[in-house]
Parts: C-alpha cells; structure tokens; sequence
C-alpha cells in the first residue's frame, strides 16, 4: 500500500509539473503575441532613479526580430541623446528574451559621440491592455507605448542592424563601432522606391553626431538592398 501511495504522489507531482511548466510556456508565448506590432513611446523610467525621461520614439516587435529608435526630448534639440537597438526576441523567462546585436547610444554633446555594444541580453515582462503595452527590464525600467498598428507588412534583417517597413512607416537600424544610421517615420512608396517622412533621425560617428527631426530622405529598395538617396546602402541577409 505504502509503495503505491507513494508511486501516486509521485505521479501526482510529474503531473503537476508538467501543467505549471505548460502554463509557463503558453505564458511566455502570450507574452511574445502581445508584443508584436509597431508601438510610439508614452513613457520611460529609469529603473534606479526613478526619473521619467521623455522621449520620441518607437520599438516594432515582428517574426522574432525587434528595432527600436528614439531622441530624448528637450532643446536645443541638436544636442540630445539618443538610443537605438536591433535583433532577436522569443520567449524567456520573464516573458520575452531580448538580445540587442546593435546596442547603440549617441550624444552629439559628447566625444566620442557614439557607444556601441554587441549582443547585449535582457529579460522583460509584458503586459498589454488593448493598444497599451507596458515593458518592465530586470533593471526595473519601464518602458510605456500606444500602438501604432500591428507591424503590418515586412522586416528585414540587415548585415548590421534591422530594416522594417510596416503599417506605412519604417524603421532603420544598422552600423557598428564605427558609424550608425538610426531613424523612423512614415514611408510613402512610390514605384520601386520610398519617401522617408523622418520623425526622428540620428546618425554617428565617434567623432560627430547629428539629429534629424523632420524633412524627407529618399530611398530605393529592390529586397536584397536598401539605399538612400546619397549612396549609403543597408544588405539584406538572405533568409534561410
């Protein structure tokens, strides 16, 4: 009697186990559902201050890659920082794992202007109310959106960064230690090119930085490369 009580509990265990581990992946992937799409930030908190810190931009969650590019507030507008980040997500122990192959930082007020790190990892929890998404890091920083759309249309991964065109806009993000090019706004397409309508844009060196907010860049695009008007061009790495 006692070895079959105890092969019951036993069983009863592995039983429950595998239901909390079922519940914690189909948690993991609701978490990975409800972020995707192209959201405008409300909100960021650092999470060891607690300061708010407004800002203009955007993070897009799409078939497991995600870009996100924004300018701090403020004036002269010339001199703000901004930030940038490209790569994977799915599903962690949080609810998403993030791992930022371009984890760019940029202040033209500083030399050198330009930070850049490379396969930076993070965990964040989601929580989605209709069109509001809220993201909290292991850091305690949180990072608030109003949903722009769904990510309707396509995302690229680039040879150093990622290139979205989705719910009539876009968003760039590509470079290295050596230079970047970051920005989004709406993208109006017209043959075989586009119109960039910048929101906001920022681009760098070590040695000198600038800000954009505003005007119109043309662009071509035949998917395989991206290429703006002036000649820099982003390579699409081939799928599969």
């Amino acid at each position: 009697m006692f070895r079959s009580f105890t092969r019951s509990v036993t069983l009863g265990l592995a039983a429950l186990g595998a239901m909390t581990t079922a519940a914690a992946h189909a948690e993991d992937a609701r978490a990975v559902r409800d972020a995707q799409g192209l959201w405008a930030y409300t909100l960021l908190k650092a999470g060891r201050s607690g300061e708010e810190m407004p800002l203009t931009g955007v993070i897009l969650y799409k078939d497991g890659l995600f870009a996100q590019q924004s300018i701090f507030n403020g004036e002269p507008f010339e001199t703000k920082g901004a930030m940038a980040h490209a790569g994977t997500f799915g599903p962690g122990p949080r609810g998403i794992h993030m791992v930022a192959e371009q984890t760019i930082g940029i202040d033209p007020a500083k030399q050198p202007a330009l930070s850049f790190r490379k396969d930076t990892q993070h965990d964040i929890s989601v929580t989605r109310d209709g069109t509001e998404l809220t993201l909290v890091f292991g850091s305690g920083t949180i990072q608030k959106f109003r949903q722009i759309g769904p990510a309707d249309g396509d995302i690229y991964k680039l040879e150093q960064g990622v290139l979205a065109l989705v719910d009539g806009h876009f968003v760039l993000v590509s470079g290295d230690e050596r230079g970047v090019v970051t920005g989004y706004g709406k993208a109006i397409k017209q043959g075989d090119g586009y119109t960039l309508e910048i929101i906001r844009w920022s681009e760098a060196t070590p040695a000198k930085a600038v800000n954009r907010k505003g005007g119109t860049i043309k662009a071509s695009f035949d998917g395989k490369t991206f290429t703006l008007a002036d000649g820099r061009s982003f390579k699409v790495v081939p799928k599969g």
